[in-house]
C-alpha cells in the first residue's frame, strides 16, 4: 500500500481528519504517458499535459479527475492547437477505436479541457459523466459519442467529422452549448431516441451552437416506436448551409434523411433559432413547439410535415422555396418580412427581429414562458442573437 492510499484509508475510517490537497500530475515531466498519469491520479486531481503529439488509447474509470492541456491554466488557445491526441495507428490508418473512453463508473463529473482530438473512431466515447470543454475535434468519425451517462459539451470546435460531430445514443442526457460544428460528412448532432422508461426524464439541451456546412442535418432526431421520457430543447442556435435540414426528424430508426418526417411525440422545444441557406428548415414531428425562430432562404421548404400536437407562436419566414409543406399548423402567427441580418446573423438597423418575438406561448391551457433575463427590451428578438439595448 502506498503512503497516499494508506492516508486515504485512515481518512475514510475517521482515524485521520486532515484533507488531502488535489495534486497536479504533469506529462511528460512527471509521467512518461498520459495513461500512466491517469492511473496514478486520485479524485479531484489534474493530469496536465504539455504541448506535443500523443498517440494513446486512454481510459478514465473509477474516479473523476481533470485531464487538461496548458490551456486550462493559461487560457492560451495555442495550447489547444498544439496538444494533439491522435487516433489511428502508426502506419497512418484512421480509426482503430476511441481516443478517450469515459467508463460508466465515472459517476461525478470529470473534465476534459483544451486538446485537439484527431482522426479517432471516436474522439471521446462517453458512458459515464464528463464535461468536454474547449477542445478541437478534427477528422474523427464521431467526434463525441455518448452511449449512456451524461455530458456537458461546451465551447468546442468540431471540424470535418467523417460521420457525426456529436452522437447521442442510449440513455444519454446532455447539455451541448456554445460549440461550432461544421463540415461533418453526415449530421452535426445525431440524437437517437432509443427506448427509455426511467423515472427521471432525460433532458437534452442544445443551445448557442453554430451548425455550418454539414452534409446531412444540422441536428437529426431519430425516432423509434413508442414514447420515451425525454425532453429536447434547441435554443439560440445558428444553422447555415446544411445540406439536408437544419433540424430534421426521421422515423423508425432511419439514419438517412428521407424528408418524410416522423410521428415523433417527445416534446421538442425550438426557440430563438436562426436557420438560413439550407435545403430545408425543420422537418418535423408531432409535439414541436416553435417560438421566435427565423427561417430564411431555404431552397425547398421552411417547415415540412410539422403537425399533430405541434404548436407555433411568433416566427419569421422569408424567401423560402415554400413556407409550409404538408404542415398542420396555424399559419397566421408567422411573420413574412426581410429579417435584415448581417453575415453573423445579427439584426441590422430597422430589422423586424428586434423586439419582434414573444415572451410566452399558450398551448391548451399550458404556458411556456421565457425568463425575463433571457432577453433585452420589451420583448425577445427573433432569431439566435439578442440585441443588447442601452
Amino acid at each position: 500500500m502506498t503512503i497516499r492510499s494508506l492516508f486515504c484509508a485512515l481518512v475514510a475510517s475517521g482515524v485521520c481528519s486532515l484533507a488531502v490537497s488535489a495534486a497536479v500530475l504533469r506529462v511528460p515531466q512527471d509521467y512518461a504517458s498520459i495513461q500512466s498519469a491517469i492511473d496514478a491520479a486520485a479524485n479531484g486531481d489534474t493530469v496536465q499535459v504539455a504541448p506535443g503529439r500523443y498517440r494513446e488509447k486512454l481510459t478514465l474509470a473509477g474516479k473523476a479527475i481533470t485531464l487538461a492541456s496548458d490551456f486550462a491554466a493559461t487560457g492560451d488557445r495555442a495550447a489547444v492547437e498544439h496538444t494533439v491526441l491522435l487516433g489511428g495507428s502508426t502506419d497512418g490508418k484512421k480509426g482503430t477505436g476511441p481516443i478517450l473512453s469515459v467508463a460508466r463508473d465515472v459517476t461525478s463529473d470529470a473534465q476534459v479541457i483544451g486538446f485537439t482530438f484527431q482522426q479517432g473512431d471516436h474522439g471521446v466515447l462517453v458512458r459515464g459523466r464528463v464535461q468536454v470543454l474547449h477542445n478541437r475535434f478534427i477528422e474523427n468519425r464521431d467526434a463525441v459519442s455518448c452511449e449512456s451517462g451524461g455530458a456537458v459539451i461546451r465551447g468546442n470546435h468540431f471540424e470535418r467529422s467523417r460521420d457525426d460531430g456529436i452522437d447521442l445514443d442510449g440513455a444519454s442526457h446532455a447539455v451541448i452549448e456554445d460549440n461550432v460544428i461544421r463540415g461533418s460528412r453526415d449530421d452535426g448532432i445525431e440524437l437517437r431516441l432509443h427506448r427509455y422508461e426511467g423515472d427521471e426524464p432525460l433532458e437534452i439541451v442544445i443551445r448557442g451552437n453554430t451548425f455550418s456546412g454539414n452534409g446531412g442535418d444540422g441536428v437529426q432526431l431519430i425516432d423509434y416506436p413508442g414514447k420515451t421520457n425525454r425532453t429536447i430543447r434547441l435554443e439560440r442556435n445558428l444553422f447555415t448551409q446544411n445540406a439536408k435540414a437544419a433540424i430534421g426528424a426521421t422515423a423508425d430508426g432511419k439514419t438517412r434523411q428521407d424528408f418524410a418526417g416522423s410521428e415523433l411525440i417527445e416534446p421538442v422545444l425550438i426557440l430563438n433559432n436562426t436557420i438560413v441557406d439550407s435545403n430545408y428548415g425543420i422537418i418535423g414531428g408531432e409535439a414541436m413547439v416553435l417560438l421566435n425562430n427565423v427561417i430564411a432562404r431555404t431552397a425547398h421548404a421552411a417547415l415540412r410535415r410539422v403537425g399533430g400536437d405541434s404548436v407555433a407562436g411568433v416566427n419569421l419566414l422569408w424567401r423560402n422555396g415554400v413556407d409550409f409543406d404538408e404542415c398542420d399548423l396555424a399559419q397566421d402567427v408567422f411573420i413574412r418580412a426581410d429579417p435584415l441580418l448581417d453575415d453573423g446573423a445579427r439584426p441590422g438597423p430597422g430589422s423586424p427581429c428586434v423586439d419582434g418575438g414573444a415572451a410566452s406561448l399558450d398551448d391548451d391551457g399550458q404556458r411556456l414562458s421565457l425568463p425575463e433575463e433571457s432577453f433585452q427590451g420589451k420583448a425577445p428578438d427573433l432569431g439566435c442573437v439578442e440585441t443588447v439595448t442601452s
